[in-house]
């Protein structure tokens, strides 16, 4: 026998006099809800609420609106056709279904609730959502966390990201580093633990690559180590954030505090640390991949890191060959480009101020 869930209206708002739409609902059906809830990225506009309402099919089980919110302008001069609702609250008695739909400034959340022991409401609860998130959703973007430490405890911050792409391999890098793309991209879909140094001069590719990586495998969970925080790796704690974070990509840019032979430190190195991490007893079972990015000389790194079995792959970026070089600036529009350029002298060629150093041959002639 269902047990009534009893309360008023006061019930559902919270401390600030705002809905709770999930309590709202159990007073209104007396049992808790399930919910699906749907975030689109949108501008806040009289059009977009009502092409997402018109979307919705409210007129199939009877949605009937409890409240509504406006949007006004307060100008001496504002039109009344300005004027739209921004907020809803719909509630079907017919099916047992509260709707919260409300427009941001920048996104729209909408909240389906509903009894789930009902499937043919939770059916098209799930086909609405669907239907909106195919039409008005936005292409998945790859993201990455940064490491953050704070009393005491390890934590990752997600980072969203809208100008990564993945890139031809082949047009951006010279024919020497295809082979090693193959091996990393291979290393990136095994659940095994290993080091992937790169190296090289700035402006070479380096991050260009880790976005790269970051668009082609966006089921990998990347987190960034910021330069400042290496030393926290050598903390019980991190392990036990490590934990929580198995078959995690840590990646570390600027890593010359890193890669230094340990005979500069004391054996509680952060080398000792990547060492165990990547070859030691809590590799097999972390799968912790690390990719060190860094502009010192590879001959100058601790050796250990250089193991085989232990690091995956090494590339030193370079300047493309002078038929890249010229392919590329082509491309970019830029003629009667020679000699061998990076990758940032080439994409910043148009720039006055290098174009005019540059038109000496640079590099391999």
């Amino acid at each position: 026998m269902e047990n009534p869930i009893t309360g008023t209206l006061f019930d559902s708002l919270d401390q600030n006099k705002r809905l709770k739409p999930s309590a709202y609902y159990s007073i209104c059906f007396g049992t808790l809800p399930s919910n699906v809830r749907l975030a689109l990225t949108l501008d806040r506009t009289k059009e977009t609420v009502d092409t997402l309402l018109e979307q919705m099919e409210l007129g199939t089980f009877e949605f009937t609106t409890v409240f509504k919110n406006w949007v006004t302008e307060d100008f001496q001069n504002a039109k009344p056709d300005d004027d739209y609702v921004f907020e809803y609250l719909f509630k079907s008695e017919l099916q047992r279904m509260v709707i919260h739909f409300v427009a941001r400034d920048t996104y729209t959340m909408v909240d389906f609730y509903f009894d789930q022991e009902d499937p043919k409401t939770e059916a098209w609860v799930l086909e609405i959502n669907h239907k909106l998130r195919s039409k008005f959703g936005t292409p998945k973007q790859p993201k990455f966390k940064v490491l953050m430490h704070q009393d005491g405890m390890f934590g990752t911050e997600d980072v969203n990201t809208s100008d990564f792409k993945s890139i031809e391999i082949a047009e951006l890098y010279n024919d020497d580093f295809i082979e090693v793309d193959k091996v990393i991209s291979g290393f990136m879909g095994k659940k095994e633990s290993g080091i992937v140094l790169l190296h090289g001069e700035p402006g070479t590719g380096k991050t260009t690559y880790i976005k790269h990586l970051l668009c082609k495998f966006t089921d990998r969970e990347f987190i960034f180590i910021q330069n400042d925080f290496v030393s926290d790796l050598l903390k019980p704690t991190f392990i036990s954030f490590l934990l929580q974070n198995k078959n995690a990509v840590l990646v570390i840019e600027d890593a010359e505090k890193v890669v230094v032979p340990r005979d500069h430190h004391s054996e509680s190195s952060v080398v000792s640390t990547i060492l165990q991490l990547t070859d030691g007893l809590f590799s097999d079972f972390l799968n912790i991949k690390i990719i060190c990015t860094f502009n010192t000389d590879i001959e100058r790194i601790d050796k250990a890191l250089l193991r085989k079995g232990r690091m995956v792959a090494k590339y030193s970026f370079g300047a493309l060959s002078p038929e890249k070089t010229k392919i590329l600036a082509q491309k970019l529009g830029h003629a009667n480009v020679e000699g061998s350029l990076t990758l940032a002298e080439i994409f910043g060629y148009d720039k006055l101020d290098f174009k005019e150093k540059s038109k000496r041959k640079i590099g391999f002639v």
